[in-house]
């Protein structure tokens, strides 16, 4: 190994797997400190998601003792197990959001599924810690929460988004900051979960009530100002005959998904990268349009692609190929996979620094 150049054993070891790379960090101190770096987490990271595995998460155990189903989408095809109750946090049993490979977590209690308190976990490296929610706002409704990455300095943020409200915690400060809105929130797709980050930005979809704007509007959190902003949606998606149904990530970008009700057809609308970019409605392009389309439509969920096709669930057990090239369906074999919704399972190193964390052993290995 000493006649290799450390630019080529970079190169290799940001394809290998992260549970490898945990072990790896005891070879030396050159590779321990290399391994431990961000720019090579996050360049490990990257290139993971270039050639993706397309594995997903259920984002719920269902009162299981099996912990959260895992899927893997493959060509005509869907492969599912489970990881082990064994390697998750004691007690949580809901994925509330993805964020470069970390998960927040919740357990489920009272009537009304409400949450006091959540968990960070990486199930590629087993790493977790524990946030209670401190702030002064827990007697006020909670609309729905999600965990945000800033790039700038390095911070995981959790997000909790109240009905005139919200609250940001810093893993980096390990404390509490606490924001009024100056309008008013409310969920439209049911309870907490709904989150997603993409592209460096955690976007929900919330019904708005204020003297400039109401109803269904797109908001991002954006972790540089730690401010909540509403994205200005696609002009032609203006129009009374649409309905917004939902968000999802495709390809490492945002998309927003519509029915037509004169048409009876799904439209799928792609944001260009960044941030910032998007404010003005011209920098979101049609990706494409189902028509004819017969399942409820509020089942519709893009999920990822495979190849040239778009792996879309249409109900809670039944998933289908569609080619936006060739307009058709193709449907997936009996699949015993009972979920409301999936996260992605990343091949990640990411985990909050400086902050009091444990690592679970896998008792599998």
């Amino acid at each position: 190994m000493a006649n290799i150049p450390p630019e080529i054993i970079e190169i290799i070891l940001s394809k290998l797997s992260s549970k490898s790379l945990l072990r790896f960090k005891s070879v030396s101190k050159s590779w321990n400190t290399l391994i431990s770096n961000p720019l090579f987490i996050q360049n490990h990271l990257q290139s993971s998601d270039n050639s993706p595995d397309n594995l997903f998460l259920s984002t719920d155990t269902y009162g299981t003792d099996r912990g959260f189903t895992l899927v893997e989408f493959e060509v005509g095809n869907i492969h599912s197990g489970e990881i082990s109750v064994e390697s998750i946090p004691n007690g949580y049993d809901r994925i509330l959001c993805e964020c470069n490979g970390v998960l927040l977590l919740t357990s489920i209690h009272g009537e009304f599924n409400e949450y006091d308190t959540y968990a960070l976990w990486n199930p590629s490296t087993r790493s977790q810690m524990f946030v209670i929610n401190r702030c002064e706002f827990n007697e006020d409704h909670e609309v729905d929460c999600g965990i945000c990455y800033d790039q700038i300095t390095g911070d995981f943020k959790v997000v909790i988004v109240y009905a005139t409200k919200y609250a940001i915690y810093s893993c980096n400060n390990n404390s509490w900051t606490e924001k009024y809105l100056g309008t008013k929130f409310y969920s439209i797709l049911g309870t907490p979960g709904a989150a997603i980050f993409v592209d460096g930005a955690t976007y929900w979809i919330f019904g708005v009530e204020s003297r400039n704007i109401s109803g269904t509007q797109l908001l991002y959190f954006d972790p540089r100002t730690d401010e909540l902003k509403i994205l200005k949606k696609p002009e032609q998606l203006c129009d009374d005959k649409f309905h917004l149904i939902n968000k999802a990530s495709l390809g490492g970008r945002l998309c927003l998904y519509h029915y037509n009700y004169n048409e009876n057809s799904i439209q799928i609308w792609i944001k260009e990268k960044g941030i910032d970019v998007g404010e003005n409605s011209t920098n979101w392009k049609e990706f494409m349009t189902v028509g004819n389309f017969r399942v409820p439509f509020l089942w519709i969920t893009p999920i990822c692609f495979v190849g040239n096709k778009v792996v879309i669930q249409v109900e809670r057990k039944k998933f289908v190929y569609y080619s936006p090239t060739e307009k058709t369906f193709q449907e997936f074999a009996d699949i015993d996979v009972n979920c409301n919704g999936f996260i992605p399972y990343r091949n990640s190193l990411y985990f909050p620094t400086g902050v009091k964390m444990t690592t679970i052993t896998d008792q599998q290995s």
